[in-house]
């Protein structure tokens, strides 16, 4: 019997609670750590005035040549950082990682905004901390292209850091630089950012979305995960349309993203009232939302999504059935997080798979209970008819 996946909304309610932040890497503590698993990677959205202001008293970024020593001058084993930078940093550090770990936003406060300014003051004051300097003015910009100068000088210094690999994948995202970002995708599967166990997931998302015009996804692995698939596999097509929640404090990725069909609500703050609007201004599409998101975002449209897979769908979608979840269950996902990886990692990620496993179980369950058909209706004869004898 086919039972509408959009009646079951009380179950899907109750499971979306069960969700988790984004398994990923959080590279905001800038440290070469690759093993962290939390949120997502990105710099926060501060208030447009705030950075114009801070941009004013520092458009040129020094070159590397031209702050009293060269970039093998500037590693830590050569030369001291002072005690200033290093409290400056870990303020730094702190401060960001905290807007890594909010629930509700996608955006640094204020205050932190500018207790973060003033540590990179700071900064800039130490000769050995060019690298830092570069480095954390780039991320105090919300993926500003404008901006990639600060973001290039961090590059040439240390190539390979696992944090200028992020960032310079964020940047090329904004701009929309395909070739570039695939050659940043490729370092990120290098360096483990993106691990076995976050590309096999990222596949099931790609899987679970299939037909939809829209895939909102919350940060570094759920977004670049998938983003690999579209760009490397034929398995994978450009749809659909990958909205990351993380670049979306970029004014340049929102414009190129409106030059694809996709609206946006006029508010710069980019937390769960803003999510929500985005997605009642864009319900005319289908909509894959990703369970990675926060469950303060799923909440906000719980009444209006159900699980599919490893996404929530809401907006202009077709009429589902369980047995179409069946189908993508058993022949289309591939599960290694459930039945190959036993990583912490996977184990994190495996939680994801409970509200589609929920919907299963209880379809399995109805079919047990009709295990046959119903029997026909019997045919009554007509009575008000005379009956004919074969006598004469």
């Amino acid at each position: 019997m086919k039972i509408l996946l959009f009646v079951i909304i009380s179950l899907s309610s109750s499971a979306i609670l069960a969700q988790t932040p984004e398994n990923i890497n959080e590279n905001n503590s800038l440290i070469n750590s690759s093993n962290t698993l939390n949120e997502v990677e990105i710099k926060s959205n501060e208030s447009l005035d705030s950075v114009k202001g801070f941009k004013a008293t520092k458009m040129v970024a020094p070159s590397v040549s031209n702050r009293k020593g060269r970039a093998d001058d500037v590693m830590p084993k050569q030369r001291s950082y002072t005690s200033k930078t290093i409290q400056s940093s870990q303020l730094f550090d702190m401060e960001y990682k905290q807007s890594r770990r909010q629930m509700n936003s996608r955006m640094i406060s204020p205050q932190s905004q500018q207790r973060m300014e003033v540590a990179l003051e700071k900064i800039e004051e130490d000769e050995a901390a060019s690298f830092e300097y570069n480095l954390y003015n780039y991320m105090l910009g919300n993926y500003n292209p404008a901006n990639e100068v600060y973001l290039n000088q961090a590059e040439a210094i240390r190539p390979n850091d696992q944090r200028v690999v992020l960032q310079k994948t964020a940047n090329e995202c904004v701009k929309g630089d395909t070739v570039s970002i695939k050659q940043y995708l490729s370092k990120l599967k290098s360096n483990q950012t993106l691990d076995v166990e976050t590309l096999d997931y990222a596949a099931d998302v790609l899987a679970s979305s299939k037909g939809n015009d829209i895939l909102v996804t919350h940060g570094v692995k759920d977004s670049y995960g998938v983003l690999y698939h579209q760009l490397n596999g034929n398995a994978f097509k450009r749809k659909p349309i990958l909205v990351s929640l993380d670049l979306l404090r970029s004014l340049d990725y929102r414009e190129m993203l409106r030059q694809k069909g996709v609206l946006f609500p006029p508010s710069s703050e980019i937390d769960t009232d803003y999510f929500k609007n985005f997605c009642a201004l864009n319900s005319e599409k289908k909509i894959a939302i990703s369970l990675t998101l926060p469950i303060d975002y799923l909440k906000q449209i719980s009444s209006y999504a159900v699980p599919y897979g490893l996404v929530l769908i809401t907006g202009a979608q077709k009429e589902l059935c369980l047995s179409d979840l069946e189908k993508l269950w058993t022949s289309k996902l591939n599960k290694r997080n459930l039945t190959v990886h036993k990583s912490a990692q996977a184990k994190n990620y495996a939680r994801n798979y409970v509200p589609a496993q929920k919907l299963l179980e209880r379809y399995e369950a109805q079919k047990r209970e009709t295990p046959y058909m119903a029997v026909p209706n019997k045919i009554e004869p007509n009575k008000n008819k005379k009956v004919i004898s074969d006598q004469h």
